[in-house]
């Protein structure tokens, strides 16, 4: 048997400690293929080491793969786990050591992107973990300067070795993308925590707040969010998420049929298309170093955006601009009567007749309003008496405010190694350096992940919006099931 040079032993050799010449013959047997035909998780950490400083993202089951092609043997799936998270904990630190730079993190956070919001919040007992707010000053910028005035609020658990919840404030750029705004980690989720990230939410919007239009806010209308809602954004409307509503509904109603009328009900533009598809409902119904990696992630997408948008020589964004055009081509089918300057009465064969006022930007089909791009009767309308289109487009959705939007910068925040160096060099006095280190010390919250098993993905709903195809049986023509399954009888 041949054996790599770097695992054959001579006789004579010397070693400089007892760890050293057990390392040296276990590796010796594993590799001669000797009755050990397993590995600690030492060994299978002290074996990829360098692999993981190079590729932090490799896989457990690549190092599965590379160890049994270089060694022969078969690991378990937790070895490998368990052997790439201590080489991990060695590279970017515990988790302890990551709670207690929060406080150093959020001032690097507000020194490298003036005009964002960082802050941390422990525990004044035992000054463990309780809560982290971010907003970045080129999230806070591009909201309140180009993006619709809607915010959606949603959460996620924290799957790592101490529990925790991360909430989100996002909002809408003029393509449709979701936009970023701000971030929050708690220790847990509860009503008073919602209230709190929602009061911090508040204050950042607050001096811009009144020159906006009336906000929309869309959760799950938790008791937390509402109370939080209320109190901080009175007048905003508070509106349903419909991802969460279709979620509730199918738990209750496991019939796909339904959950595609409820969408269809949820996207009607009328108060009788509204109706019809909950009667339709009722006839089918038979019962009724996370924060980090995050800013990393938005530097990007700003960055891809920004240059994206750059490579647009449209007056609207690619998505309006589709809209613009469908509706054009719908246009051409219309007759339009004029009443006077802004009012018109579009005629189809198909829809009837729709009353249109270019002046205040409204369709009787609501479809202007809710949209904020003309629709095919306001294009009908608009192109009759030859005004520009793409000018009765709310501003959002041209590319100029698109590139209002990300036209701010996430700057990048230095190596944790270089931030008392970076301190020192901006603080006069050293003193008031050394005050500010001292300031607060932030320990891990003390819940810890329950014993058992993790869930390996987590539960997605199916739908998403999206309507599935109905199937039919040929052999009793009700939908549902096919032939093959059809349980009616003969």
């Amino acid at each position: 048997m041949v054996v790599s040079p770097e695992f054959q032993l001579t006789v004579g050799q010397e070693f400089p400690d007892v760890m050293s010449c057990r390392r040296a013959i276990r590796n010796t047997a594993i590799a001669c293929h000797f009755e050990i035909q397993t590995a600690s998780v030492q060994w299978v950490a002290n074996t990829v080491e360098e692999r993981l400083r190079e590729n932090p993202q490799c896989k457990p089951k690549e190092i599965l793969e590379e160890i049994h092609k270089a060694h022969g043997i078969t690991l378990s799936y937790k070895q490998a786990w368990r052997g790439k998270e201590r080489i991990m904990a060695a590279v970017r630190g515990s988790f302890e050591e990551g709670y207690r730079l929060l406080p150093e993190y959020c001032r690097q956070v507000e020194r490298t992107n003036p005009g964002s919001i960082a802050r941390v919040y422990g525990n004044p007992d035992d000054n463990c973990f309780r809560r982290l707010f971010i907003s970045f000053n080129a999230s806070i910028f591009g909201f309140v300067n180009a993006c619709r005035p809607l915010i959606g609020l949603d959460r996620t658990l924290l799957k790592n070795k101490y529990l925790g919840t991360l909430f989100l404030a996002t909002g809408f750029d003029g393509d449709g993308a979701l936009f970023p705004l701000a971030f929050g980690v708690v220790d847990e989720e509860t009503d008073d925590n919602w209230v709190w990230f929602l009061s911090e939410l508040h204050e950042l919007l607050e001096k811009n707040t009144e020159n906006m239009p009336r906000l929309t806010i869309l959760s799950d209308r938790r008791k937390g969010i509402t109370d939080g809602v209320e109190f901080n954004f009175p007048t905003a409307f508070h509106g349903y998420c419909m991802r969460h509503v279709s979620e509730t509904f199918k738990k209750e109603f496991n019939n796909p049929v339904l959950v595609n009328l409820l969408w269809e009900a949820a996207h009607a533009l009328t108060v009788i298309e509204f109706e019809t598809k909950l009667l339709e409902i009722e006839d089918t119904s038979p019962e009724a170093v996370m924060m980090e990696c995050i800013r990393r992630q938005l530097m990007t997408w700003f960055n891809e955006r920004r240059e994206a948008s750059m490579q647009w020589n449209t007056i609207l964004v690619p998505a309006a601009e589709r809209r613009v055009q469908e509706a054009i081509e719908r246009a051409r089918g219309y007759q339009v009567a004029r009443a006077n300057e802004a009012e018109f009465e579009v005629i189809s064969a198909h829809e009837g007749t729709n009353i249109v006022d270019i002046r205040n930007r409204c369709c009787l089909c609501r479809g202007w309003q809710l949209y904020g791009v003309p629709c095919a009767h306001g294009v009908a309308a608009l192109l009759s008496c030859r005004q520009n289109v793409h000018r009765y487009t709310e501003s959002c959705f041209t590319v100029a405010t698109y590139r209002k939007t990300y036209s701010q910068t996430i700057h990048p925040i230095p190596d944790k190694t270089l931030w008392n160096e970076t301190a020192d060099h901006e603080t006069a006095d050293q003193g008031q350096a050394d005050e500010i280190k001292a300031q607060m010390i932030i320990n891990p919250p003390k819940s810890l992940r329950p014993p058992g098993r993790p869930r390996k993905k987590r539960v997605r709903a199916e739908d998403r919006g999206r309507v599935k195809r109905v199937v039919h049986c040929s052999r009793c023509n009700q939908t549902g099931h096919f032939r093959t399954t059809c349980a009616a009888p003969i």
